[in-house]
């Protein structure tokens, strides 16, 4: 127990000393870890890399500016390749029902907890309305 606590301090006085880059992509053990640390949403996004629906929320969708400035600011992106075996698992233990999927968690209490989901392709415009209504839900207030 002492060695998990001095584990789980030292990943804490890490992130805190370099600093969190919320405009980057993280695996989902990392991501994780930043969205408790930091108090912010935790975006797990799934995706496989011969999905054309995920290629579609990644060129018009994920990599628009105002997409991006939501996300790095209220945001920690967990990035998951479905079909690897990490990602097999989270999906499993998650109840994905294919790509791209979008699972969001809020930290509460040391544990994080579900706040919402999405599936499948959107317009920009969409997957924007839908950020704003997540930040609100968990936060009170709209991701601006």
């Amino acid at each position: 127990m002492r060695y998990i606590l001095f584990t789980v301090m030292g990943i804490f006085m890490a992130v805190q000393a370099q600093g969190v880059d919320f405009n980057r992509w993280y695996p989902y053990a990392q991501a994780s870890q930043y969205a408790q640390s930091q108090g912010r949403i935790l975006m797990v996004y799934f995706w496989g890399e011969a999905c054309p629906y995920c290629d579609q929320m990644n060129t018009h969708v994920l990599s628009d500016p105002r997409v991006a400035s939501i996300l790095e600011r209220r945001f920690v992106v967990a990035s998951v390749d479905s079909h690897s075996p990490e990602g097999r698992a989270l999906s499993a233990q998650m109840r994905t029902l294919g790509t791209p999927s979008f699972v969001f968690f809020v930290p509460q209490g040391g544990t994080l907890k579900e706040a919402g989901r999405l599936f499948g392709s959107r317009t920009r415009a969409q997957f924007l309305s839908e950020l704003q209504q997540i930040c609100a839900k968990v936060g009170g207030e709209g991701c601006g």
